[in-house]
């Protein structure tokens, strides 16, 4: 029961940071897309601070998901 519980767990984890991940990069590109207009010169930058923040959030979701895995496989066997 407890090694269901834990998969439960990282498998939700895992929804919840993709989920969280897709809305930060919506909200990003609404904000990117409206300061584009204004502000083009600090586009380049903007999109450096997206893409640096997506891949940190990413890394980080896929990171905890392997280690619920890792703790799942240990208490397997």
């Amino acid at each position: 029961y407890l090694s269901f519980f834990f998969f439960f767990l990282s498998f939700f984890f895992f929804l919840f940071s993709s989920f969280l991940f897709f809305s930060f990069f919506l909200f990003f590109f609404f904000f990117l897309s409206f300061f584009l207009l204004s502000f083009f010169s600090f586009f380049f930058f903007f999109f450096f601070f997206l893409f640096f923040f997506l891949f940190f959030f990413f890394f980080f979701s896929f990171f905890f998901s392997l280690l619920f895995f890792f703790f799942l496989f240990l208490f397997f066997f």
